[in-house]
């Protein structure tokens, strides 16, 4: 249960969307289009809830700066930009079609559309990024499957995809359930890679402490070289 305010903070007036939680302080994240999620709770007030943004204002501006950089890094081709295809920058083109399909390969994505909308693009677009980000999910599981929950006598997952703007993928142990963002199909594939052991690690250990690193590293001990380009 929450409950949605505006506020002015880093120069723009923005949607706050406050969750209340049984926690002692105040939680801030940058949401879509400037928007702020706060968690917080019930017993702090909106005037305690603003004075904290206020006071978090070099952090908001910041944040904005980073998203926007990695709207930039997650472009699927709105308009003449180019679009980012696993690591790969491709030029986009769109031809008038019968159906909706897109190809893909080293010289560029074409659209076939029968309207070429922003929206379209966007929706046939991540529609094959899922299928692509599918095959290649099923082709790297069964190692993970193997080394991490066999060998620990965890169950094995079920993992589905998920457009997320807010994190690269979720882990739920006690539903043996891992997301995994569609979005990242703009990524060098070892981006995937890492983002797959990540929440893998999760089935073993549920926060981030020493020990979670420490399974991270010994599976792949250059885990910061992927983390780094989800980072930029």
């Amino acid at each position: 249960m929450g409950k949605v305010i505006e506020v002015t903070a880093a120069g723009k007036r923005r949607q706050v969307f406050i969750e209340y939680k049984r926690i002692k302080n105040l939680w801030m994240r940058m949401g879509e289009n400037g928007s702020l999620k706060i968690s917080c709770a019930r017993s702090v007030s909106d005037a305690q809830i603003r004075e904290f943004i206020a006071s978090r204002e070099k952090w908001i501006f910041k944040a904005e700066a980073s998203t926007e950089k990695k709207e930039e890094s997650c472009s699927y081709g709105s308009g003449n930009e180019d679009a980012m295809w696993l690591g790969r920058r491709l030029p986009v083109s769109c031809v008038k079609s019968a159906r909706d399909y897109m190809s893909v390969d080293e010289n560029g994505i074409v659209y076939h559309l029968r309207e070429d909308t922003d929206e379209n693009r966007m929706a046939l677009f991540y529609r094959e990024a899922s299928k692509q980000l599918l095959y290649m999910i099923k082709e790297r599981r069964g190692d993970l499957d193997s080394m991490i929950c066999q060998t620990y006598g965890k169950p094995l997952p079920r993992l589905t995809l998920k457009y997320m703007t807010s994190r690269w993928g979720s882990c739920t142990p006690a539903k043996a359930h891992i997301s995994i963002s569609v979005r990242l199909i703009h990524f060098s594939p070892v981006c995937l890679d890492y983002v797959l052991l990540h929440e893998y690690v999760h089935m073993l250990e549920a926060n981030h402490s020493k020990r979670f690193w420490a399974y991270v590293a010994s599976y792949m001990p250059n885990y910061k070289e992927a983390e780094k380009m989800l980072k930029s």
